[in-house]
């Protein structure tokens, strides 16, 4: 059950974490902001983590310790790119 969850959770992440990437990218394309497209690089990458761990785990097979190191890196580099993207002061 608790497998569920995660899945549960994985796919909310990935569906919310899609609208906030194509918000921030829609306004780059609007507004040409260098910092809307780091931020959603910078998402890009958090939701990116969730979804390949998601994969790795349920459909490949890998074990939790494996895929669980490459999320919280690919959320560690998704804000750390956000951080960077939020001190840009001008374009």
């Amino acid at each position: 059950m608790d497998l569920v969850y995660l899945s549960a959770a994985q796919g909310l992440i990935l569906v919310l974490g899609g609208v906030v990437v194509f918000y921030a990218l829609r306004s780059y394309s609007r507004t040409k902001s260098r910092a809307m497209l780091l931020l959603g690089l910078g998402f890009g990458f958090v939701t990116a983590g969730a979804a390949i761990a998601g994969v790795l785990f349920n459909v490949a097979g890998e074990d939790l310790t494996t895929v669980e190191s490459l999320q919280a890196a690919s959320q560690a580099i998704g804000f750390f790119i956000i951080v960077f993207s939020l001190t840009q002061t001008k374009d």
